[in-house]
């Protein structure tokens, strides 16, 4: 296998691997979106919610290849990136549970403000050397911000 197949086939894993793992936590949080979720009150520009499915399917793919690009550069810069983007992920993948599972709206909010930090930090310290990655975060970077404010209101006007 050459170098170039085996690099390919990384990155359909980080793809792959992502968008399971986002679909598995989301499959163990689907009771509670039936049972709890639906009786909220919501802001009026909360999507529907096949909306989510397919959004953060497209987002962990971004994330995924994002996650490809860091580890294929070897420079020592990007340690820091590294940490950061494994600090993003327990992040993303802790808020649904606290969020639909637990209920603790306040807690998730500001666990999402946290993700929000993290990946714009990410986004401005990989603009210089893996532009690719800066650019591809801004989307993920967007929904986030909008999720915060879904989440603010869900905590402010359902407490």
């Amino acid at each position: 296998m050459d170098s170039a197949n085996k690099n390919y086939r990384a990155l359909i894993l980080w793809v792959v691997g992502l968008i399971v793992i986002g679909a598995l936590i989301g499959n163990l949080t689907k009771n509670d979106i039936n049972a709890w979720y639906v009786a909220l009150n919501k802001s009026p520009l909360t999507p529907a919610d096949y909306i989510f499915g397919i959004v953060w399917s497209i987002l962990y793919a971004i994330i995924g290849i994002s996650g490809w690009f860091i580890w294929q550069n070897k420079s020592k810069l990007v340690r820091s990136v590294k940490k950061l983007y494994i600090a993003q992920l327990f992040l993303n993948w802790s808020w649904t549970p606290l969020f639909f599972t637990y209920h603790l709206t306040g807690t998730a909010f500001f666990c999402i403000l946290l993700l929000v930090l993290l990946v714009g930090i990410i986004i401005f310290k990989t603009y210089k050397m893996l532009r690719i990655v800066s650019l591809l975060l801004v989307p993920y970077l967007l929904w986030l911000l909008f999720a915060a404010y879904l989440n603010f209101y869900i905590w402010h006007y359902n407490a």
